[in-house]
């Protein structure tokens, strides 16, 4: 629908732009402490979620890695399949065990290939490399955000350079055969985690 002016509006206009740029060019005030933003309490009648809360040190503890997204991915269903009931602190563990065995490996060898090692973790049998991709309920997103921490470097070890870990719940009687004469550097929740 088209609208058409008409003389009196176009005389309007004309004069607002006029008096528009013949006034002086006004300051803005500029507040000298940043605002602040105070979400106003609602009723809504479904439950809302906070994204999840990672503690992250001021600077970096190391060079940050360069994945790709598949590895990125890789690096998070690991985390959250392996702990996602131990929380952000067993994930953060969990990650860096794959992180470690990653150092150990040939160069060019990738996250994805450490996580899809064989007989390495048991998920790894039910979804297949090409398949595997993040969730979206909260501790995939979670999982997610300790990965990033993981990848930008500030996270610190909590393993002490364990390049594996058992379940405390599967191992009842005690240490797994394969743990031999390695070193449990700590235990953060259900798992054990194991240095060479």
């Amino acid at each position: 629908m088209r609208r058409l002016l008409t003389l009196p509006m176009i005389a309007v206009a004309s004069a607002t732009l006029a008096a528009c740029a013949s006034s002086p060019a006004r300051e803005i005030a500029v507040p000298a402490e940043p605002l602040t933003y105070t979400p106003r309490a609602h009723s809504a009648p479904y439950p809302t979620f906070a994204p999840p809360l990672v503690e992250v040190p001021d600077l970096p503890l190391r060079q940050p890695l360069q994945l790709n997204a598949k590895d990125r991915t890789c690096l998070v269903a690991v985390m959250y399949y392996e702990a996602h009931g131990e929380g952000q602190k067993g994930m953060e563990a969990v990650g860096h065990v794959v992180l470690n065995r990653l150092g150990e490996r040939p160069e060019g060898t990738t996250v994805c290939d450490v996580v899809y090692e064989k007989k390495q973790f048991g998920w790894t049998r039910k979804i297949s490399r090409k398949r595997v991709a993040i969730g979206k309920t909260r501790g995939w997103k979670t999982a997610a955000t300790v990965a990033d921490k993981l990848i930008a470097g500030y996270s610190e070890d909590l393993t002490q350079g364990a390049t594996s870990f058992y379940s405390v719940f599967e191992f009842r009687d005690g240490p797994p055969e394969w743990v031999e004469n390695d070193e449990k550097t700590v235990q953060i929740g259900n798992h054990v985690f194991i240095a060479p």
